[in-house]
Formats: C-alpha cells, sequence, structure tokens
C-alpha cells in the first residue's frame, strides 16, 4: 500500500470514528477541539468565542485527540 492510499483509509478511520466519540464530550468541549483541530482558528480566538481561556482550549483539543487515538488505535498516531 502506498502513502496515499494509507493516508486515505487513514483519513476514512478518523471520519468514522469521531461521531463515535462526539457524545464523550460537552458541547463547549468538542466545539473547541473542532475549531482547533480542524478549523485550524488559533486557541485565542476560540477562547474569546466560547468564553473560556486559551489554555482551556488547549486541554479540550488534546483530551479529544487522546480519545479518538483510544478509538482508533495506533493507526492515529
Amino acid at each position: 500500500m502506498d502513502e496515499a492510499q494509507q493516508a486515505s483509509e487513514h483519513a476514512a478511520l478518523v471520519q468514522r470514528a469521531l461521531p463515535l466519540i462526539r457524545g464523550d464530550f460537552e458541547a463547549a468541549t468538542w466545539q473547541a477541539f473542532w475549531q482547533s483541530a480542524v478549523e485550524e482558528r488559533s486557541a485565542a480566538e476560540i477562547a474569546a468565542e466560547l468564553n473560556l481561556s486559551p489554555n482551556a482550549v488547549y486541554k479540550a483539543k488534546a483530551r479529544v485527540l487522546r480519545r479518538l487515538r483510544e478509538e482508533v488505535g495506533e493507526l492515529f498516531d
């Protein structure tokens, strides 16, 4: 399997896992993760919008990514 095909399969696996774990988090945590990891917005911008500290945004992203890694295993790394 070439690298592009592997990346495509990895992305598909992540896309299937995200809805499975979404219910594990508060709405603000999920929004902070999504806006940071997917939309690539700054923590300061997200924090101001969600009434959180930038550190809380970083922690939210880390918690969701950790849970995602648990769900998809080592393929995520």
